[in-house]
């Protein structure tokens, strides 16, 4: 007999079941594949624009805008980012299939904490700490932006 509680029972279309969630590790790797994909073009786009040394934290909202715009764009339209793509695996909503924009605002919301002067950065760390620690604690590996919006990672077919 298994100790697994879900094992055979019907589950939620956009939850994960242990069997099907993606790992912490594939989620970071996906991250960091995102990271060089996006933060390197939107760099040289800082940089052209002069930013780079703005007193002003310009560059930041720009970075912000822009990183919340392509996570909320690609899950909500693919159910997956480039990254996501990459490592085979995607965000469903509650609905089983790609998350609603609202929902993918409401789960990549925190990324706009980078608007806040001063304490941005260090609210974004947090923010991210709490991700990591809530998808390790998690039988369905899901993070708090997740239950908040409603949302799963899964392996993708």
């Amino acid at each position: 007999m298994s100790d697994d509680p879900t094992m055979g029972q019907p589950h939620e279309p956009g939850r994960a079941t242990p069997a099907d969630a993606a790992g912490l590790g594939a989620r970071i790797g996906a991250r960091l594949l995102d990271v060089v994909l996006v933060g390197i073009p939107a760099s040289i786009i800082v940089g052209l624009l002069g930013l780079g040394a703005d007193p002003t934290g310009f560059a930041s909202i720009v970075f912000a805008v822009l990183w919340f715009g392509y996570f909320v764009l690609l899950e909500s339209n693919r159910g997956a980012t480039v990254g996501k793509s990459i490592l085979s695996i995607k965000v469903v909503g509650p609905n089983g299939g790609n998350p609603e924009i609202a929902e993918t605002a409401k789960r990549n919301v925190w990324m706009l904490l980078g608007l806040i002067p001063f304490l941005g950065p260090i609210a974004s760390l947090a923010a991210v700490i709490a991700i990591i620690v809530t998808i390790s604690s998690s039988s369905e590996n899901r993070g708090w932006h997740d239950t908040f919006a409603g949302t799963s990672v899964l392996r993708a077919a």
